[in-house]
């Protein structure tokens, strides 16, 4: 495990229950909640949301309108990833946020994906240049792996997939079971974790140069959701 370094700093905005409940509201309101409950002598179950309702379906971003479907390998061009940048700056919703991250990290990595981290739980939202779907995916935070533990701590992962145990679940969830190098990093708001973005680069190594991109897409976005809550606050 080799841990690289996004940092963070910001007011404390709001009490972490209250956070929670505002966060909630990405688009995960029309789904029904279902906990997996780990059955004994067994790794957690992924638990899949493919006949749980209704998804919110977001429409891509006017920057990255002609690539969304990008095959997986593709990068987007340097120009795009500056308009991206600039829509996350502007963006009035948390959805858009969470979209146009996953469209910016794939300027660093052949894929990309956002999971939500809240109530003890992780569970996918979006991602780019996936053979599978984030958003089939929920399983406990607290359970053994590296995404909980990069939500748990705070701290970044980079390094090679984990073959055995919950981590290789999720990637084949991902359908990025067979890639050399996976990175897990936290998106934090006001000291929490709130979204975890992966990202990896296929057959490829990701890089230092890109790996620092990836922290500060995270850095940007964790803003975007400050400056989203406070705007939300003056508003109330």
């Amino acid at each position: 495990m080799r841990p690289f370094a996004a940092p963070f700093s910001g007011e404390e905005l709001m009490d972490a229950e209250s956070f929670s409940e505002v966060y909630a509201r990405t688009g995960r309101s029309e789904w029904r909640r279902v906990e997996p409950q780990p059955t004994p002598d067994s790794d957690p179950p992924i638990v899949d949301l493919a006949d749980l309702g209704a998804r919110v379906v977001i429409d891509p971003p006017p920057a990255a309108r002609g690539s969304e479907r990008l095959a997986a390998g593709a990068l987007i061009s340097p120009g795009a990833s500056a308009a991206l940048e600039a829509e996350i700056d502007r963006s009035h919703s948390r959805e858009a946020v969470a979209r146009l991250a996953v469209y910016l990290a794939r300027s660093y990595a052949s894929a990309a994906a956002l999971l939500l981290v809240r109530r003890d739980m992780i569970e996918g939202l979006c991602g780019e240049g996936l053979a599978g779907r984030p958003d089939a995916v929920l399983f406990p935070a607290g359970a053994a792996s590296v995404f909980g533990e990069v939500a748990g701590s705070g701290r970044p992962f980079r390094g090679a997939p984990p073959a055995q145990g919950l981590d290789a679940r999720v990637l084949r969830a991902l359908g990025r079971e067979h890639v050399q190098e996976i990175a897990v990093l936290p998106v934090r708001v006001a000291g929490r974790t709130v979204n975890l973005l992966y990202a990896d680069n296929g057959p490829e190594s990701l890089g230092d140069a890109s790996a620092a991109a990836l922290g500060a897409i995270c850095a940007r976005v964790g803003d975007a959701y400050e400056r989203l809550i406070r705007e939300r606050k003056s508003n109330s």
